[in-house]
């Protein structure tokens, strides 16, 4: 059940996905298509923001049963191609860090140290970050409007969309996913929320909700991801012991 509970983690996260059974989605709102448009746009100019992650994963195996709970925040600079993240689930807590086109991944003890990769320059920079590639998602995906909503006491635009298998796997984030064998999971459902603050066309948070199932065992997970601070200032600072002889080959013991 661990495999799947990380498996699972990895999914939802777009990492990736093994088969996908669904009906055709309706055809997209023009409304909603409108959206997510003025919000890719507006995004395309953004230099900096901050971002908080909250994620609640049930994984269930005959009488047994996981609950995990994982949160993190981060910060992501596009004019100097820089990212810092920290996610904690239970007693760990993990750094990873992008500069230009590199991405340390913290690793977990005894080991410690950093695995290194490069990123993709096939792409612009920024689709590596959380919120360009949340808004990748739907802009691959059928979308729908869903009228005005109130979050945390503020008017959004609420956009829902359901992500096909291959929608997410285009999306796949191979430091995440490292050697796991993720084919071995079905994605049985998912579905994905976007609030939009309709004023400055700005993204203020984001939620992708699947199920997957493996080996007889199935799970759940949600991941809410909330963003802040647009353009504001934002020095992303990367220890020096992150490039000491980092591990080239993914973290000890993750495979």
């Amino acid at each position: 059940m661990r495999r799947l509970v990380l498996a699972v983690c990895i999914v939802s996260l777009l990492a990736g996905c093994g088969t996908f059974m669904a009906d055709s989605p309706p055809p997209s709102d023009e409304r909603a298509v409108t959206v997510v448009e003025e919000a890719n746009s507006t995004v395309a100019a953004v230099e900096a923001y901050r971002f908080d992650m909250e994620m609640h994963v049930v994984a269930s195996d005959g009488e047994q049963s996981r609950t995990v709970r994982v949160d993190g925040d981060g910060a992501v600079n596009v004019s100097v191609k820089r990212m810092q993240a920290t996610t904690r689930m239970q007693d760990q807590s993990i750094d990873s860090y992008v500069d230009g086109y590199k991405a340390y991944q913290g690793c977990q003890d005894p080991w410690g140290g950093y695995a290194v990769e490069n990123v993709s320059r096939s792409d612009p920079w920024a689709t590596a970050t959380p919120l360009h590639r949340q808004l990748l998602l739907f802009e691959r995906s059928n979308v729908y409007w869903r009228g005005n909503e109130t979050l945390d006491g503020n008017r959004t635009v609420l956009v829902t969309a359901s992500p096909s298998a291959e929608t997410i796997e285009s999306l796949i984030d191979r430091r995440q996913a490292g050697d796991m064998d993720l084919n071995r999971g079905s994605l049985e459902n998912a579905t994905a929320r976007l609030w939009v603050n309709p004023n400055t066309n700005r993204p203020v948070q984001s939620e992708l909700r699947i199920e997957i199932s493996q080996r007889g065992a199935t799970a759940t997970a949600t991941i809410t991801v909330q963003y802040s601070e647009y353009g504001e200032p934002t020095a992303i600072s990367i220890p020096p012991e992150v490039y000491d002889d980092p591990h080239e080959l993914g973290c000890p013991g993750a495979s």
